[in-house]
This record gives structure tokens, C-alpha cells and sequence, in this order.
């Protein structure tokens, strides 16, 4: 069975590498090593969890596969959402009325939780809050996006719901039947970000290592034992930060997620004439499709866009032809568009599309299962690691520690999940054509 880890080494060219800033280039581990926390993954959680807890006075090393930073992490679409994937209510329905809140406080605050270590630590990496728009392409999807937008604005905060003139103008395309617009969302670099975590980290006294895969965990008496190709770490305490890039390293864990190959797509530079006319106000969006695919324009004046390609197995080139087609429906004004270059990365999928906190074994903790909500809840999640190794009281937390869960039916997971993006695909396709058909005959 193919792993994400299995992937090629080298990070690909992205969007983001341009204003990246410099890697790393941090050794190897190399000897054995004592510490009070290990923390297995570089990405975005662990490096937060590695600041957090660093910052809290405990020795931590952070052993990292590949490069900081080099899966989901560098490769996701870079929104920056104030919620989770579920409504409000489904929240508190399903975490009942206190950890259900306090879910919905922590999500709607991830956003500023991000902005404040960007400002703290000053890390380049284009951190923006000018709002986040989201698309209705269908009766139903306009009906829940005025429950939103009434519910928030209930609780005074900056949304707004947009019809389709207003949308239009917003987005640059009278495409979707209308919109909403929150405000407290936002765009980010996440590779710089992750990058300006990792140096903070550093900086608050950790010790991280890339090209370092950890081969075996296991108990030494009091301590967990990781062992790497050239070293050891010897730690009271491990974090099991891998999220979609999960391998055997823990039994049974990677079977609480199914890995899902997602793509991204960045255009050449656009003429300036046509790049003025989308999204003009900077936000990025996506719409209410159920395989959705993000957009958002680059200061370089690229076109950064989902497209779709195989959901599993090795690395594959996906057809552009799809998603540039949707992008000219969109955007007529774009003409012929050409990319200049693509990438692939995983993302977790579990069965409550939801972030959990594992606790495997005592003083072994795991964080998974992004479900397309990646950068600022792993920040936050992060930090809710370190909370949990220092002893804050668990009524505390965002959300308690639960037992790990394997994914009903995982060992067809796969060919159940390729029909099922499939059936969506049709779905989406059928609606799609019902949207456009709706378009104003003015459209061009």
C-alpha cells in the first residue's frame, strides 16, 4: 500500500516557494539525545506545538522526515478560515454546549491566534485578514449561506451576505447565485509561515532536525525511545505530529485516516488589466460545490487554483484542462490561461471530518485529521499539545483527549472513497450545468 510519506523527497515548486524565505537546512540527528518532549513531524503542528511548548520552559526536539514543512503543510491552499467544517449547530450537537463552544471560540479565534505569532516573532509570510468569500451555487447552498450569515450577525460579527450583483462584484464574475463574506478570514504564505515557526521554536530554545525519519518508538523503562537512520531520542513525552503523512510508525493509527491526494494549480502571471477584475479585494474563496476548489491571486499576479487528479497511489500529473475550462466559465475575462506549474499534497479524512487529540499510551499524544482545515486549527491544536504536556487542567482544552477511532470498512477505503469523489463529481457537474444555465443572458 502506497504511503504519503513514499512521496519524492524534494519539495515541489509552489506557489508559495518564491516568497518562501530560505530553508532551513537543519542536520540531520545524529547520536542520542535526551528531552522532555519529542515531536515527530515538521509541519505546521508540530512546530507549533514545538514553539509552544519550548516557550513553556521544556526541552523539545523535533524530528522531521523530510524538510520543515515539506507535506501538507507548504502545500495546502493557504486559507486562513474562521470555523471549522461544521455549522455551529451541528458543533454543539455533537460536542454538547460547553466543549461544543468552546470549539467554535477556538476556531472563530484561529485566524488572530495565527496573526498574533506572525506579529510576535515577525515571520514574513504574507499574513492577510481581508475576509474570506463563499459561493452558493444552488438554491439549497444559498438558503445555508443565509442561515450563516443570519447567525453570525446575530453575534455582531463582521459577515455579510452578498446577492449575486454584489457577489459578482466581489468575486469579478456574476457566475454564483450569491455569496457570503466573512471577514475574519484570511490568506498566508503557509510555507513561510511554518518556516517562521520552526525559527521561532529554535529561537525559544528547541531542537529540530530534518531528514531525520523516525524508524521505532517504543518504551526504555520511563522514557520513549525514538530511533532515526544515525540517532536516538530518549523523551518523557512524544507527539505523533504526521497527520496525512502518518506511516506504521504507531499500530493502528494510520488506519484512523484515509490520506486523500489533493491538487493545486498556479497560472502564469495574469495581465494586469485582467488581474484587477478577480477578486479584487484580495479575499480568497471557494464555493459550495461538494469537491471544492479553492482561489485566490497571488501579489505576483498568479492565479493559485484546485483542480483534480487520482486521490491515491504515487504521484501522477493531473489534467489542467478540467479546472482551467471551469476557470474561463468563471472568468471569462481570463482568455486562454496557461499554468506554470502544479503540485500535489495529502490531507486527512476521518470519519467525523473533524481534528482529534489521541492520547496512544501514557505520555504518547497525537494530533490528526486536518479534513481540508489545516493551517490555523493545526496552530491552534499545536498549541493545545503543549497544553496537555504542561499539565494545563483538561476542562481547559478546546477539546478533550479521545480515543482513536479506525476508519469503518479501512481496508476498502480507497476504492469506496474514489466512487464516492465520483458520485460528487456527477453531482456537482449536474448542478453546475443547472447554475449556468441561470447565469444573466448579459453574461459573458
Amino acid at each position: 500500500m502506497y504511503l504519503p510519506i513514499q512521496d519524492d523527497p524534494t519539495p515541489p515548486q509552489t506557489a508559495y516557494v518564491s516568497r518562501g524565505g530560505e530553508p532551513l537546512k537543519l542536520a540531520p540527528l545524529a547520536g542520542t539525545v535526551q528531552c522532555d518532549i519529542a515531536i515527530v513531524g515538521g509541519g505546521i503542528g508540530g512546530c507549533s506545538a514545538a514553539l509552544h511548548a519550548a516557550e513553556g520552559g521544556a526541552r523539545v526536539v523535533v524530528l522531521e522526515a523530510n524538510q520543515i514543512g515539506w507535506g501538507a503543510s507548504s502545500r495546502n491552499a493557504g486559507h486562513l478560515p474562521p470555523a471549522t467544517k461544521h455549522d455551529p449547530d451541528e458543533v454543539i450537537a455533537r460536542y454538547g454546549a460547553v466543549a461544543g463552544q468552546r470549539l467554535i471560540d477556538a476556531a472563530e479565534q484561529a485566524p488572530v491566534v495565527v496573526g498574533e505569532l506572525v506579529a510576535r516573532h515577525g515571520i514574513d509570510c504574507e499574513y492577510s485578514v481581508p475576509g474570506i468569500i463563499m459561493a452558493a451555487h444552488t438554491d439549497a447552498a444559498m438558503r445555508n449561506t443565509e442561515k450563516r450569515v443570519d447567525y453570525w450577525s446575530k453575534r455582531g460579527r463582521p459577515v455579510e451576505l452578498l446577492d449575486r450583483k454584489k457577489a459578482g462584484e466581489m468575486i469579478g464574475s456574476d457566475y454564483y447565485l450569491g455569496a457570503w463574506i466573512d471577514r475574519r478570514g484570511g490568506r498566508i504564505n503557509p510555507l513561510a509561515y511554518v518556516r517562521g515557526l520552526a525559527r521561532a521554536a529554535i529561537k525559544a530554545g528547541a531542537t529540530l532536525h530534518e531528514n531525520t525519519r523516525v524508524a521505532k518508538l517504543e518504551r526504555d523503562g520511563a522514557k520513549w525511545k525514538l530511533t532515526t537512520p544515525n540517532g536516538v531520542v530518549l523523551a518523557d513525552k512524544v507527539f505523533l505530529c504526521t497527520n496525512a503523512y502518518t506511516d506504521d510508525l504507531w499500530p493502528g493509527l494510520k488506519q484512523t485516516i484515509v490520506p486523500i491526494r489533493v491538487y493545486q494549480f498556479g497560472s502564469r502571471p495574469l495581465r494586469d488589466n485582467v488581474r484587477k477584475t478577480i477578486l479584487p479585494g484580495g479575499q480568497p474563496m471557494t464555493d459550495s460545490r461538494r469537491l471544492l476548489s479553492g482561489i485566490r491571486v497571488h501579489s505576483d499576479g498568479r492565479l493559485q487554483f484546485g483542480g483534480h487528479g487520482p486521490a491515491f497511489g504515487p504521484l501522477s500529473k493531473p489534467s489542467a484542462g478540467a479546472a482551467i475550462s471551469r476557470l474561463q466559465r468563471l472568468f471569462p475575462q481570463l482568455g486562454d490561461i496557461e499554468t506554470d506549474f502544479w503540485w500535489s499534497g495529502f490531507m486527512a479524512m476521518n470519519g467525523d471530518n473533524s481534528w482529534h487529540i489521541h492520547e496512544l499510551a501514557p505520555g504518547l499524544l497525537a494530533m490528526l485529521g486536518c479534513n481540508g482545515r489545516g493551517v490555523a486549527l493545526a496552530t491552534i491544536y499545536g498549541r493545545e499539545l503543549a497544553r496537555h504536556a504542561n499539565g494545563a487542567p483538561t476542562a481547559d482544552f478546546v477539546l478533550p483527549k479521545s480515543p482513536p477511532k479506525r476508519i469503518f470498512l479501512y481496508p476498502v477505503a480507497k476504492p469506496l472513497v474514489t466512487a464516492l469523489i465520483k458520485y460528487y463529481a456527477l453531482r456537482d457537474a449536474i448542478e453546475v450545468r443547472h447554475l449556468e444555465r441561470s447565469r444573466p443572458a448579459t453574461a459573458a
